[in-house]
């Protein structure tokens, strides 16, 4: 029988008191072995005490463990109306955050969740917004109503993460939680969901359960618990909000999570009928049930090494406890079986409890350290002679040859019961090798608005301070969701990207920040434009060759296909570029091997430009090449023009084309000089023999007209080639191109050409021909697209920037306006080549062009956090929005409108410059409930709206700017007078 599949723990989402926010904090609190109970705060007392029956007010607050400020939530991060939020049981609000909190934990985007099968459980005890809601004379309003059943809790989770799978509540008390647990952790092991998320929620709001359970004697007089301790008296109250993501092994390991550790055992059980009564623990049902859980887990009970218990400090409880454990756990052991207890530190958390000991427990077995109990001193005399011991200080987690082992125990007031049993998971497997250590990561940041983007690049900045550089990239790569609004930061050290981080939050700039830019819905069309000569310097290609493998494996690949026609090695990064030959061979294996590293990260053109020799390394990229027949050209075509190099070169002037040729017939040399390129309306390139070049420049120079030959030049596309022409056509001669995938645009015709069309004769033709680059890029980029420039070094971006800016001619032509082209520059050689490339990918992915493929191995996810927008967003505008109120009674139309922006946005629960007025008020997320919410505000803003009927009212208008123009005809006086003498 194939044993059932174990379960790993891989995300943990903690809010508890002491300002304990995630697990680090949490650890923190546990092994420092502080008490983080108090009196109930002043201001939350005071709103108690009126709830409270005369004959029940203590003379002092009672201790309890209270959660800081469990009223602030980030209503607009869930789409959460405010009006609707406000009313919200605040335990619904928390889990929410925890459970964000806890995939963040895990590594798992939202997004990848959303429409899958992923079920949520949760545990929940406390009927607090009930007993609020319901009390005498209160409104009760639809927003109250999802706060008066437990079943909400789960389902608000699925609804607003849009999780498919089972959204279940669990009430059995001080067990819930646990419970929770254990039926998510069957789901898993049965394959009925992937993925689960485990929630307990305690809050306490309502003093009457306080003061129920102080009249029944179980909390302690003295406000301090004391587990299993001779002083013990009973526990104090507390608050507890955490959210637990658990994944079979097989998935975890996929997935390459951190697994705190695996659930390998649980089960639930009931103490019936309890001879001691309804409330009153049973020892008895305690065995059984850590029986199963132990053969639950194909484990002997005995071979636990650290129990975490129920431990509230109550004599009847810890006794029952004690027993049930020396009977089974602690049985055959050499030294006493340490036992815990988190309630001396938090209190008790009640429904949520089991989720807090689970929580704790996983940390102490990832750890390998066992916590200490405060308050404790010595054992209970009832408990003196079991097997059992309290760690009182940090202990080293007990040395066996068997993995780490704990077990949670939480028992349900009514006797329903739980065990879990934990053990140590197996260790990552290591991340899959580089070529060499990068030096260079890319850490991409987003949210949804810029306001977001800046409080997440505040919040990251210490975590990344301290975290290793390659695993804070791959968890911001590949374990968080990429929102409209982006930046990136490529780092050499956490250090330097700690820095650029805060120059984000702080809105500063920063050498290693690109960005922030708002990525469109729709990605403008991807065109990659490759250099020609003149983009090679000494160090290139070196640096994305030791550390990136696909690119040195494609480098390698067209080495080997160059080789096969130069009929010797030719140059690989690291050599010396020495003559024309050599850079030539350089940058087409530069381009080619940048090709291949797009396209290993998802990219894929939709058209391709080249100048000169970077048609061909295009003509390649566009598919209408093979690997051979682009070194075939190569070789010839580099070898024919190398012949060349002693009758000339290249000069590139900041002349437009009439000015160039005006230069070279003053200073008469036409017909032997000539324009070979037009990269921009005033970058001209000039070609021909050597002194008449030079006798160019210098005139140009002493005109203070910038002019300068171009490194290792040739007079190519100039009449000195026109001899090499027929050599070319025959050493190309049966070269079949084909029509490749992407729109080849050429620079030689400036037209579009099918691929097909690139022959051996249209390469002689092109060695000839001028390039008309300042003709062709805005051809190629149309008004949307996004320019990647190809090659060693930044030499097109500046002309091709120019280029875009010019008005198209022709009566059909668009203004510069109208044209929003992106342009990215391929950088240089001031910055290493990999640094450079990652600056262009971190350019296209914060302009919508996400990769498929991120750089980054994935590794097991760093615990960067969620940065909550707690209450109302404050978005900086330029026009203070008015009330409604005032905005209608000095006929403001501007202000009506923008008040009624205001009130939709805190209706739907979206920042006020998300909502279009123009836009459909459906297509703003305007629900049959948000109506109810939008009707409310509206009444409430004027007299003469006191009974709008919104619902009719919305049936006539679809927007926001409609809307403010029917209530501004609503509220004139006329109107007014005539909806009265209609009443």
């Amino acid at each position: 029988m194939t044993p059932p599949p174990r379960i790993a723990l891989t995300g943990i989402g903690v809010r508890l008191p002491g300002g304990v926010h995630g697990p680090d904090r949490l650890w923190d609190a546990l092994v420092t072995g502080r008490d983080l109970t108090g009196p109930i705060p002043p201001a939350r007392w005071e709103r108690m005490l009126p709830q409270l029956s005369s004959d029940q007010v203590p003379e002092r607050p009672w201790v309890a463990g209270v959660i800081d400020d469990v009223d602030a939530f980030d209503h607009g991060f869930f789409g959460v109306p405010a009006h609707e939020a406000a009313r919200m049981d605040p335990q619904q609000r928390l889990a929410l955050e925890v459970a964000v909190e806890a995939l963040a934990d895990a590594g798992i985007p939202l997004t990848s969740l959303a429409g899958t099968a992923t079920g949520v459980w949760a545990g929940v005890a406390a009927p607090d917004q009930a007993a609020l809601a319901l009390r005498s004379g209160a409104p009760v309003r639809m927003a109250d109503l999802s706060g008066l059943t437990f079943s909400m809790l789960a389902n608000r989770v699925s609804y607003h993460l849009d999780l498919r799978g089972p959204s279940i509540t669990v009430d059995t008390a001080c067990s819930a939680a646990g419970t929770a647990l254990h039926l998510a952790r069957r789901a898993l092991q049965s394959g009925e969901v992937d993925t689960a998320i485990v929630i307990g929620v305690n809050l306490l709001r309502h003093p009457g359960i306080t003061a129920g359970f102080a009249d029944a004697g179980v909390l302690a007089p003295d406000g301090t618990c004391r587990p299993f301790d001779a002083r013990g008296q009973g526990y104090v109250r507390g608050e507890a909000a955490l959210a637990l993501v658990l994944r079979r092994t097989d998935t975890a390991t996929r997935s390459r999570d951190r697994v705190y550790a695996l659930v390998s055992g649980s089960a639930v059980n009931t103490d019936g009928r309890s001879p001691a009564g309804l409330y009153a623990p049973r020892a008895a049902a305690q065995r059984d049930l850590l029986r199963a859980a132990y053969a639950d887990a194909d484990l002997a009970p005995a071979s636990v090494d650290y129990i975490l218990a129920h431990g509230t400090g109550t004599a009847a409880g810890d006794a029952a406890e004690g027993r049930a454990l020396a009977q089974v756990a602690a049985t055959a052991r050499a030294d006493r079986l340490p036992v815990g207890s988190v309630k001396s530190v938090f209190g008790h958390a009640e429904g949520a409890s089991a989720l807090v000991g689970t929580a704790a427990a996983a940390l102490a077995v990832h750890h390998g350290v066992l916590p200490p109990v405060p308050n404790h001193t010595r054992l209970r005399p009832s408990l003196a002679r079991l097997p059992l011991r309290v760690p009182t200080r940090p202990e080293p987690w007990p040395q066996t040859s068997r993995p780490r082992t704990a077990g949670v125990s939480a028992f349900g007031l009514g006797g329903s019961n739980v065990h879990i049993v934990l053990e140590q998971a197996p260790g990552t497997p290591p991340a899959e090798e580089t070529a060499a250590s990068p030096a260079h990561r890319l850490l991409a940041v987003s949210a949804p608005s810029e306001v977001r983007l800046r409080g997440t690049a505040a919040a990251w900045a210490p975590v990344v301070a301290d975290a290793d550089l390659g695993a804070t990239a791959s968890t911001a790569q590949h374990r968080r969701a990429h929102e409209k609004v982006r930046a990136a930061v490529v780092a050499t050290t956490p250090g330097q990207a700690a820095e650029a981080l805060r120059a984000l939050a702080e809105g500063r700039t920063h050498p290693a920040l690109v960005g922030p830019h708002t990525a469109p819905e729709k990605p403008g069309r991807l065109v990659w434009m490759f250099a020609g000569h003149g983009s090679q310097h000494a160090d290139m290609a070196a640096t994305c060759y030791a550390a990136l493998p696909v690119f040195r494996q494609a480098l390698e690949e067209a080495r080997a296909a160059l080789a096969a026609h130069l009929g010797r090695q030719p140059w690989r990064p690291g050599e010396p570029i020495t003559g024309f030959e050599t850079a030539q061979h350089a940058i087409w294996l530069t381009q080619t091997a940048q090709t291949a590293t797009w396209r290993h990260w998802g990219y894929a053109p939709d058209a391709v430009i080249g100048h000169s020799l970077g048609e061909v390394a295009a003509a390649h990229a566009a598919g209408a090449l093979t690997l051979d027949d682009a070194a075939r050209v190569v070789a010839a075509r580099s070898a024919l023009l190398a012949e060349t190099e002693p009758l000339g070169g290249l000069l590139v002037t900041d002349l437009t084309r009439e000015q160039a040729e005006e230069a070279i017939t003053v200073h008469r040399h036409a017909g032997t000089l000539v324009v070979a390129a037009r990269n921009a309306p005033d970058a001209t390139v000039v070609s021909g023999p050597t002194r008449p070049l030079e006798e160019l420049r210098e005139a140009l120079d002493a005109q203070g007209v910038f002019a300068r030959r171009v490194a290792h030049d040739v007079p190519a596309h100039s009449p000195a080639v026109q001899p090499l022409l027929p050599r070319l056509t025959q050493a190309l001669h049966g070269l079949a191109p084909r029509g490749g995938t992407a729109v080849f645009h050429s620079t030689a015709e400036c037209r579009p050409l099918d691929g097909t069309r690139l022959d051996a004769a249209y390469w002689a033709r092109q060695l000839r021909s001028p390039v008309r680059l300042t003709d062709t890029l805005p051809l190629a980029a149309g008004t949307d697209a996004v320019v990647v420039e190809l090659g060693g070094r930044t030499v097109l971006a500046g002309p091709a920037r120019a280029a875009l800016t010019r008005p198209p001619a022709g009566p059909a032509a668009r203004t510069t306006s109208d044209r929003a082209v992106t342009v990215i520059a391929a950088g240089d050689d001031r910055r290493d080549d990999h640094a450079a490339l990652l600056d262009q990918l971190a350019a296209l992915h914060t302009n919508g062009h996400t990769p498929t493929r991120w750089p980054e191995p994935i590794q097991p996810p760093v615990g960067l956090p969620v940065c909550w927008n707690h209450g109302r967003t404050a978005v900086a505008t330029e026009t203070d929005v008015p009330t409604l109120a005032d905005a209608l009674t000095t006929s403001d139309a501007g202000g009506v409108t923008r008040a009624v922006v205001s009130l939709l946005a805190d209706t739907l629960g979206t920042p006020a410059e998300d909502v279009d007025p123009e836009a459909s008020l459906v297509d703003l997320g305007l629900t049959s409930v948000a109506v109810i919410g939008l009707r409310d505000a509206l009444r409430a803003a004027h007299p003469a709206l006191a009974r709008l009927p919104v619902r009719t009212l919305l049936a006539d208008t679809t927007t926001a700017a409609g809307l403010a123009q029917a209530l501004t005809a609503l509220t004139t006086p006329a109107c007014a007078r005539g909806e009265r003498s209609s009443r």
